[in-house]
């Protein structure tokens, strides 16, 4: 329904608009991935990654805002036992481009919620991936930005929060006996900066 609107939205950016160009990187948390147990429980998720995003950004009527953006995150896969013990399972990348609108609101602050694909990107296929990783994951989010009016040069620099859910199962998964999705949340803050393209 948002690509719907999105999509209806653009037909009326005016043709004097001017594209902005924002790049992002901050830090990024993920929940489990996988919860299981052998002899004791244990849980299969992403170390913190540090995370870039770059989106373009043009202005529609109404003071809405259109956006497409790239993001990606690489850390350390992690296993963490119950008795608080964690181990690595590789490095695991991730990759998303998302489609969404945003809209601004009083003292600098910014709104915005976005749909798109994910694709988890593993070092290796083993354990989890030990089959692939899939296909490209639906995912849903949105973001609250804050950004000072002063600028600095041609740029405006502000702070960000991310977050976006989706589902995960993996072919290996299936095969262990895994028959439904686990949701996965995704939480990022990060620094952002903004520049009118030419």
């Amino acid at each position: 329904m948002l690509a719907a609107l999105l999509l209806s939205a653009c037909s009326s950016v005016r043709l004097s608009a001017q594209l902005s160009v924002q790049p992002c990187v901050g830090l990024r948390y993920t929940s489990t991935l996988v919860h299981d147990f052998l002899v004791t429980p244990f849980d299969v998720r992403p170390a913190l990654a540090p995370a870039i995003a770059l989106t373009l950004a043009a202005p529609l009527q109404r003071r809405w805002t259109a956006q497409a953006s790239l993001d990606f995150s690489t850390s350390e896969l992690e296993r963490h036992d119950a008795d608080g013990t964690s181990a690595d399972l590789g490095r695991l990348s991730v990759l998303a481009l998302t489609v969404g609108l945003r809209r601004p609101l009083r003292g600098g602050f910014t709104v915005g919620a976005a749909v798109g694909g994910l694709k988890y990107l593993p070092a290796g296929e083993t354990g989890i991936f030990r089959s692939g990783a899939g296909g490209v994951f639906a995912l849903a989010g949105a973001v609250a930005s804050y950004t000072p009016p002063r600028a600095v040069g041609r740029w405006r620099l502000g702070v960000e929060a991310r977050y976006d859910v989706h589902r995960f199962i993996t072919p290996a998964l299936r095969s262990e006996g895994f028959t439904s999705a686990r949701t996965v949340h995704r939480v990022a803050l990060a620094l952002r900066a903004a520049r009118a393209a030419s």
